[in-house]
């Protein structure tokens, strides 16, 4: 089964156009395809990446290949048979939309295996994020291959998909910690370090409660966590 993880608060417009747009091509173009939007609710700031260990954490024994996926970036229809459905090895993350900035954000695809190595997401990033850089790190220090395909600075990036602007409503409070963390930082740390930090937040420590789950179609589940 193919599980697409999208992480997810207060964008309807964005939402409402990738159920009817988006899920009918990905639901042609690939096989065994299941959506899971995981919705944070209100009381703490956003925290994109600990949504997405939710949703792993919940359907790892389900799926076979994993994508995470930001809902205001839509795929055509070549862009899914080309990339989407493109054979990665078990032990590989691959980019499928990424940011230039030698991160794995947008839409990323990765097997049960690769996730668990890493230790997926740290927890602890909330706000505005660089929890892709803190994914990267920790993959390029597990040693997964990481492979790319269309960057966000691509001329052409429109014939693979429609893009809405940016929503910028990220509470930035934490935005210069967490840049200095997984930018800065984490790169002058000492290989035990860095093995530590790892092991120390993400899957094996993740802890949240299930508000609310419904089942928009037969392949569409909205999961709401309060985290």
């Amino acid at each position: 089964m193919n599980i697409i993880l999208i992480p997810y608060r207060n964008r309807g417009e964005h939402l409402e156009y990738f159920i009817k747009e988006s899920y009918p091509l990905l639901n042609k173009e690939m096989s065994d395809v299941k959506i899971v939007i995981i919705e944070q609710t209100e009381e703490k700031l956003f925290n994109r990446g600990k949504l997405l260990n939710i949703g792993f954490a919940l359907y790892k024994n389900t799926g076979v290949n994993f994508f995470t996926h930001d809902v205001d970036i839509n795929p055509r229809k070549y862009t899914i048979k080309e990339l989407y459905n493109k054979d990665i090895e078990d032990d590989e993350i691959m980019g499928i939309y990424t940011s230039a900035c030698n991160t794995l954000g947008g839409i990323i695809k990765f097997k049960k295996k690769a996730y668990i190595k890493i230790n997926g997401f740290p927890n602890d990033i909330w706000g505005w994020g660089t929890e892709d850089k803190a994914l990267q790190n920790r993959a390029e220090f597990k040693k997964i291959k990481i492979s790319k395909n269309i960057l966000n600075n691509d001329n052409e990036k429109e014939k693979y998909f429609k893009i809405f602007d940016d929503v910028d409503d990220r509470m930035k409070v934490n935005m210069n910690k967490n840049w200095f963390m997984h930018y800065k930082l984490f790169a002058t740390l000492k290989d035990d370090e860095k093995k530590k930090e790892i092991n120390s937040d993400g899957l094996n420590n993740l802890t949240f409660k299930i508000e609310k789950i419904e089942n928009i179609n037969d392949d569409i589940k909205k999961i709401t966590v309060n985290i």
